[in-house]
């Protein structure tokens, strides 16, 4: 049930992608032909940040579940799972993005206002968005807060993956291994070590049990935490960029790449899992998504 319950809301947050990309690319010809205005592609930002929200809300409710199941989830490709950083994409990412979207017109005019070299017009655009001096500051303020919340979680989480080897998981596979070696008697041969080992890992009836539970669901508690915070970090650093920094034509060129990108990195990886005659792992099947968008 809840395999399904995570399977549901990846379906529903694939087909909410895929709906709002058609709907940013159409206001993206609209506004290059001069049929939009910046209302009304605000409002298509609005529309697309409210999905996300909603894809964040019911993702924090699995994760308070189980958060391990989000970190490397079976219904995403092998490659998908090897660039997810606690269980999503870097929040950096969509600013690494767009300065790549703005082309090297951009990168020039950050080299020359991070070294202070020349006077940068307020009002004039740089790259191929347009970004003012003042954005190119925002966004550099941002970036730089990002990527300071991001090493604390990195930190956070290289510590509760270290705990595992502390206790309260250790002294219960110390007892465990000790009970079972004096089960079977001090000289074990290989045969031996392989029916201690089934006697460790094993789950016998009393307050072991307990002990082992409890301190596996400590330890998937503080991964869903990680996960809970990680995609706040995420929504809060696409919402202030998108609707904060960025006009709304600039918004809306930006979610439209960040899509793109998504979708099709995810159709790509799919495909070329499916060419492999024995994949070592195959993503889960996901049923037909419905259109709408959530």
């Amino acid at each position: 049930m809840g395999a399904a319950r995570h399977v549901a809301c990846y379906q529903r947050w694939i087909a909410g992608q895929e709906a709002g990309l058609g709907e940013l690319e159409a206001s993206s010809a609209n506004a290059a032909a001069g049929r939009a205005t910046d209302g009304e592609l605000r409002a298509v930002v609005e529309r697309c940040m409210r999905g996300y929200a909603e894809y964040v809300s019911t993702r924090r409710a699995l994760a308070r579940e189980d958060g391990a199941a989000l970190f490397a989830p079976p219904w995403c490709t092998s490659f998908e799972n090897s660039v997810l950083w606690i269980g999503g994409c870097r929040p950096s990412l969509t600013i690494r993005l767009l300065y790549s979207l703005s082309g090297e017109g951009l990168e020039e005019h950050i080299e020359e206002f991070i070294s202070g070299r020349g006077a940068l017009g307020a009002a004039r655009g740089m790259g191929l968005l347009g970004i003012t001096a003042r954005q190119l500051e925002l966004v550099n303020d941002l970036h730089r807060r990002t990527l300071r919340d991001e090493d604390a979680l990195s930190d956070r989480l290289a510590t509760l993956q270290e705990d595992v080897a502390d206790r309260p998981l250790l002294p219960i596979v110390r007892e465990r291994a000790t009970a079972a070696a004096a089960a079977l008697g001090a000289g074990a041969s290989c045969d031996g070590l392989a029916t201690r080992t089934r006697l460790v890992v094993s789950t016998p009836e009393g307050a072991v049990d307990h002990e082992v539970d409890a301190a596996i669901g400590r330890y998937k508690a503080g991964l869903g935490r990680l996960l809970e915070e990680a995609d706040e970090l995420r929504m809060s650093t696409a919402q202030t960029l998108v609707t904060e920094i960025l006009t709304p034509r600039q918004a809306v060129e930006t979610l439209v790449a960040a899509k793109q990108l998504h979708l099709t990195v995810r159709s790509w990886s799919r495909r070329g899992e499916a060419a492999v005659t024995q994949p070592a792992r195959s993503p889960v099947t996901l049923p037909p998504a419905p259109s709408s968008n959530p």
